[in-house]
């Protein structure tokens, strides 16, 4: 389990910070690569009583790509995330951790000795106990349901909850619904944060409180597909194709619409139009 850390901090950040993460079989393939190199690194010695500098290269070097993946799962999506204590968080944890499994992995490389002294020992211990506390210290400031809570699929429903938010809400449906502002390419919630003239957090704050989604693209998705759903069930446009409904909802290419739709609906747009028209 200690020579997987690296790895399995990689699937923990891609699962926490992506609501739509699956694992995969290579993922697990990851993990059993770098448990087996770092198997054979660390107890190649004992066998042999002979320390190859290659092969502890080789460990270190999945250790090292594991926290590289671990670094682009926190950044990847990161000002699209509505869950604002989960921003908050997301890039001083990893980098926190990060850096003490780096120390880890890497300092024992350039030991003259195997095992290592005792005094580095020492400071390797001192070093994952220093972490352990900070992150004790700071956790009772991030004891926010929305933190772990299991994603919820956002609704297409005006606001449920916050009244203070029903009327910012309410200019963001009209401008979505009727200004079609979903077709914008590359529209981020900055933008539509100043196209309302509202501060960003309270955007992020109504959207995720108000309309239950935790990911602003995931929204906008979601607003996309609405709309493609009504012309795909729309008797008038049966013989308009499929891509171009999907370039007219906003989504630039027919892959990531298909996946799209089908994770939001069940199914792919072929079979949905039709049994709509069947209907």
């Amino acid at each position: 389990m200690s020579l997987a850390s690296p790895a399995l901090f990689w699937l923990f950040a891609a699962n926490w910070y992506d609501d739509d993460f699956r694992l995969r079989l290579y993922h697990w393939l990851f993990v059993a690569a770098t448990v087996l190199s770092g198997f054979v690194t660390n107890y190649l010695f004992w066998t042999l009583h002979v320390r190859y500098f290659g092969l502890a290269l080789i460990w270190r070097l999945f250790s090292v790509v594991a926290i590289g993946l671990s670094i682009r799962a926190t950044l990847k999506g990161w000002s699209a995330d509505l869950v604002e204590s989960r921003r908050r968080v997301r890039i001083a944890l990893t980098a926190a951790i990060s850096v003490a499994i780096l120390w880890v992995v890497m300092a024992e490389l350039w030991t003259a000795n195997w095992p290592p002294p005792v005094d580095w020992r020492i400071a390797n211990g001192a070093s994952r106990l220093l972490l352990a506390v900070t992150v004790a210290v700071f956790t009772p400031g991030w004891r926010d349901p929305a933190l772990v809570a299991a994603p919820v699929r956002a609704v297409d429903d005006l606001p449920r909850h916050d009244s203070d938010d029903s009327l910012l809400l309410a200019k963001l449906e009209a401008d979505m619904r009727h200004e079609r502002l979903y077709r914008q390419d590359g529209l981020t919630i900055t933008a539509v944060a100043a196209r309302l003239g509202v501060p960003e957090y309270r955007l992020r704050r109504a959207i995720n409180q108000g309309l239950g989604a935790r990911n602003f693209n995931a929204y906008l998705n979601g607003v996309r597909i609405g709309e493609a759903t009504d012309a795909l069930a729309d008797p008038a446009q049966r013989d308009v194709p499929i891509l171009t409904i999907a370039m007219d909802a906003g989504l630039g290419s027919l892959a990531p619409f298909n996946r799209a739709f089908r994770d939001l609906q069940g199914c792919t747009p072929t079979e949905f139009r039709a049994r709509a028209l069947a209907r």
